[in-house]
């Protein structure tokens, strides 16, 4: 009976012990699928959710969660820009999903995103950020869902920020015709912006896409 259970205590300690090597190499990848994106990005980090034992990868969809530091929007950095990914089906080489579970012995993954159901962007833009859109001597002030524009000297305007299709933020005070704008580009905003709200000191604009694709995930 003992050596039965210590059999089976080696068992599970072996397929968690694969599963942390392949979850760990796997999130390296989703990392630099990122990166090739925007090398500039920082502090790029990834958490891939399901049990990723061999065999069992090749039957399930993960969650994936990203995030990177500093990523170029077109005409604004973001300080942080996150995606989470749900559905995302992988392929992996029947080869490896048939290996041992050694951590020792696993040194590459050859696998590659087929498809994703869905993922939800985030992106926070600061005050400071925003601000490098407008002409010199002037700055935005965020506040809780207020928007304020200061100018030279005393000038002060209380307004609003709004998006307009296909991929900017536009300030909006009553009265004014020309109203200036933050114009995004780079996946996905750069075709979808669907809201944004204003918090102290950042603007957070969202969009989710459905069936999305590929871009920021490992293809073969």
């Amino acid at each position: 009976m003992r050596v039965v259970r210590i059999a089976v205590i080696v068992a599970v300690a072996a397929v968690l012990l694969g599963e942390v090597a392949y979850r760990f190499l796997l999130q390296t990848e989703f990392v630099a699928a990122v990166a090739a994106q925007d090398p500039k990005a920082l502090d790029i980090s990834a958490a891939v959710r399901f049990p990723l034992t061999p065999g069992l990868v090749l039957h399930h969809a993960a969650t994936v969660n990203l995030s990177a530091h500093r990523l170029g929007l077109g005409s604004i950095t973001a300080g942080v820009v996150t995606a989470r990914a749900t559905g995302v089906h992988l392929k992996i080489l029947q080869s490896l999903a048939s290996r041992r579970a050694d951590v020792t012995s696993v040194d590459r993954v050859d696998f590659s995103v087929t498809s994703v159901d869905r993922v939800d962007f985030s992106a926070d833009i600061s005050q400071d950020e925003a601000s490098r859109t407008l002409p010199s001597g002037y700055s935005y002030v965020f506040q809780a869902d207020k928007v304020i524009l200061k100018g030279p000297g005393t000038t002060n305007l209380v307004g609003r920020l709004e998006l307009r299709a296909p991929a900017q933020v536009i300030f909006i005070v009553p009265g004014l015709q020309t109203p200036p704008a933050i114009a995004l580009s780079g996946y996905p905003f750069a075709d979808c912006v669907q809201s944004v709200t204003v918090t102290a000191g950042r603007a957070t604009i969202t969009c989710t896409k459905e069936r999305p694709g590929t871009d920021y995930f490992p293809r073969s």
